[in-house]
């Protein structure tokens, strides 16, 4: 089962909510209604066979398509399904399981419209639901994904993958509370789901609860020893806790067990600047881009790292490459802003950070009520920075 991320002790997925702030990510699992095995190398059906029984024939190429998709030949796998379809038009697992093959070429409105027929065949087809919610999160219908997953629980009760997903989608719409809720009940269901673990820790975080956080993380690492991901988040949360060491740590057995997570050097590059080890943590920055020159946050730290190192015009290229990348990135024409009083360009300041509260109205009331989260959890050395950066704006605008 393939599964989703997410971003930082605030936001999910795509959104990097304040530049210096980790980055975190949220788990979606999509389901099958079957346990059968599948046959990992797909045997085709004999031209000369002579079955004759259009279910059995549909069976036979449902069972090759899904080990075709298993092996990543999704192209293959759809044709077969449609084989199946073609025998048996009436069958509710091959349109599921297409629709799942679709999701995967993101064909997104072509898998709804399969899962669609999945649930018209066989309305109490629980999976269907289910994946069919996953693909309307991911196009951004959140609240039309929650009915699909109530449709999905109300056809299987200890569907713990639904009340999972489900609070994902809660997560997205900022009700952290309902979210933990659902994923309390997905462990209810499944104590041993790592994900859900995961996925709870990353509300924890979002309600700054990072020690709670932290407890999850260790649950889902408990039950998935390899799950890089839960490594990087609980690196997250040690930052917002001031333990910048540890957090190293734990982003490094992220690398170990996944050598291209971006997201592990970028918050590995923000607790080295934070222990003023800058030309390391400009290496990490630089791994990152490396694994995805798109990366912007990377950017933005390396800049970070050059601007505390007072190479100044080397700071300003990094985030001028982040606003190439993101021209309403709104942290990066702050921090230029910065760069540029220290370097007595005070009109130029000013137009940069006029730029990022064009780009980001409320981002005074957001740092203010970062750093007032952050002072309560202990940690004031990063608390300090945002607002010495929050006075440097307001005292050159």
């Amino acid at each position: 089962m393939k599964i989703i991320k997410k971003k930082s002790i605030q936001n999910i997925k795509k959104l990097a909510f304040i530049f210096i702030l980790p980055l975190i990510f949220f788990s979606r699992a999509f389901a099958e209604n079957t346990t059968s095995i599948v046959n990992e190398k797909p045997q085709p059906i004999d031209p000369q066979s002579k079955i004759q029984d259009p279910n059995i024939l549909a069976e036979e190429y449902f069972n090759i398509g899904r080990s075709l998709y298993k092996l990543g030949k999704y192209e293959e796998a759809i044709k077969n399904y449609n084989l199946a379809i073609k025998y048996k038009t009436d069958c509710a697992k091959c349109y599921n399981n297409k629709g799942m093959t679709l999701n995967t070429l993101k064909q997104y409105q072509e898998a709804i419209d399969n899962y669609d027929l999945t649930i018209k065949y066989d309305s109490s087809f629980a999976e269907a639901y289910n994946n069919k919610a996953n693909v309307l999160c991911t196009i951004g219908k959140h609240r039309e994904a929650i009915i699909s997953y109530n449709l999905a629980i109300k056809n299987k009760q200890d569907f713990a993958a639904a009340y999972n997903n489900k609070g994902s989608a809660l997560n997205d719409l900022g009700e952290y509370q309902n979210a933990i809720e659902n994923f309390d009940t997905a462990l209810k269901y499944n104590p041993r789901y790592p994900e859900a673990y995961y996925n709870k820790g990353i509300s924890l975080m979002s309600l700054w609860q990072h020690q709670e956080a932290i407890e999850n993380y260790d649950l889902a690492i408990k039950y998935k020893s390899d799950y890089a991901d839960a490594y990087n988040n609980k690196g997250a949360a040690l930052i917002n806790l001031g333990k910048y060491q540890e957090a190293i740590e734990n982003c490094n057995i992220a690398i170990k067990y996944q050598p291209n997570c971006v997201e592990a050097y970028y918050n590995k590059a923000i607790s080295l600047n934070i222990l003023k080890k800058h030309h390391e943590a400009i290496e990490n920055c630089d791994l990152a881009i490396e694994y995805d020159p798109n990366y912007i946050a990377s950017y933005l730290e390396k800049g970070v790292s050059f601007k505390k190192l007072g190479k100044y015009e080397e700071a300003i290229k990094s985030y001028d490459l982040a606003i190439k990348y993101k021209s309403d990135y709104a942290e990066s024409y702050l921090e230029k802003g910065i760069v540029l009083v220290n370097l007595g360009k005070h009109k130029e300041a000013k137009e940069n950070f006029n730029l990022a509260l064009k780009y980001k109205p409320n981002l005074i009331e957001e740092y203010e009520a970062i750093i007032k989260a952050l002072r309560k959890l202990g940690n004031d050395l990063m608390a300090d920075e945002f607002e010495e950066k929050l006075k440097i704006m307001q005292d050159n605008l």
